[in-house]
């Protein structure tokens, strides 16, 4: 496997990846562009219990709620951590500095609390009305939410800063280019080739936290860190599940 996508499932998953005794100068970076591929063994992995819970004849709430505690796991919470401490950053400080030091700090706030609540329950609650559901839509969206995040997330580290010296988010703010986000976007191409119409529609969904955040985090913060990376994951991943349901809903 190429060294760059062993960097990519080592850092955003517990995955077993061999990494080389000394990465390349440029390895993180690049390793943006296998983001989507991450997303693709996330989803299969989703996939495979959600297989196993229908067979076995499990409600569609705890087939959810399963679900959600995988995903948690394959990620080690990096990226639910990430959410929690820019949710306490954005709502407990008045300054981009102090912000920034609520952020570093290890200790989980009021804020963060309820936003990982609220987003676990409404992540529960897509995946328990995609279960109910049932058909092609449920597996597919298993794997086009993660997926479609995870390129989100990588097209947010491309065209900004760093606000800090030092810190996780370094080696991808402001280094992602083009040719990382041309080799996400190759990888995405299944989903499209899947079906169209549902993949564009998680795709565009997924897009919105990523985009928001961009803004949100420049003006708020100075630039985008490695939390707000993981928060636009999680985010998109959640808006990804809830554009399926809509469909679900609209279409017969």
């Amino acid at each position: 496997m190429l060294p760059a996508a062993k960097i990519a499932i080592a850092f955003l998953t517990i995955l077993p990846a061999r990494l080389p005794a000394e990465l390349p100068p440029d390895g993180l970076k690049r390793s943006a562009g296998f983001f989507p591929l991450v997303g693709w063994l996330i989803g299969g992995f989703l996939a495979g219990c959600a297989w196993i819970c229908v067979r076995a004849g499990l409600l569609p709430m705890v087939n959810a709620v399963l679900l959600v505690i995988l995903g948690a796991w394959l990620t080690r919470g990096l990226h639910l951590d990430g959410l929690a401490d820019l949710l306490d950053g954005l709502g407990g400080g008045q300054t981009p500095e102090r912000r920034l030091a609520i952020m570093k700090d290890s200790a989980t706030g009021a804020f963060g609390v309820v936003g990982l609540v609220l987003l676990l329950g409404l992540k529960v609650a897509c995946l328990s009305s995609l279960v109910a559901n049932g058909g092609e839509l449920f597996f597919f969206a298993l794997f086009a939410a993660p997926v479609a995040a995870r390129w989100a997330m990588a097209t947010l580290a491309c065209g900004t800063q760093y606000p800090r010296e030092i810190g996780t988010g370094h080696a991808f703010v402001g280094k992602v280019g083009s040719r990382e986000l041309a080799l996400g976007a190759l990888l995405l191409t299944p989903l499209i080739w899947w079906d169209w119409s549902a993949g564009l529609t998680v795709l565009g969904a997924a897009m919105l936290p990523a985009i928001w955040l961009r803004f949100r985090a420049s003006k708020a913060l100075g630039g985008v860190t490695g939390d707000v990376l993981g928060a636009s994951c999680e985010l998109g991943e959640a808006c990804g599940w809830l554009a399926a349901v809509v469909s679900s809903s609209v279409l017969p």
